[in-house]
């Protein structure tokens, strides 16, 4: 049930990226949800797939970088909330 939790959070950190409300915290919020969850439950999640997207997000939080860069950045960070929301859904149901 925690899980399905953290992948709402997912959905919404989701939704903040693709409206391009790029300096909010929720996928930060996600990621660190994410790793407790993964770290408490005997659930994990590939770490490639987790902190790869973590360092995403992080570098979302950039203002330095040039618009192409940044909807790059964006969909990567989209793409790894997906994808690891994606996981832990796939646990908790399959």
């Amino acid at each position: 049930m925690v899980e399905l939790l953290v992948a709402v959070i997912a959905v919404f950190a989701v939704a903040m990226v693709v409206r391009k409300n790029y300096q909010s915290n929720l996928p930060l919020l996600f990621y660190l949800a994410a790793v407790v969850v993964t770290n408490a439950l005997d659930r994990p999640v590939n770490p490639y797939l987790m902190y790869g997207g973590l360092i995403f997000a992080l570098l979302l939080r950039f203002e330095f970088m040039g618009v192409g860069f940044t909807k790059f950045i964006a969909f990567m960070t989209s793409g790894g909330l997906c994808l690891v929301a994606w996981s832990m859904i796939s646990d908790v149901l399959g």
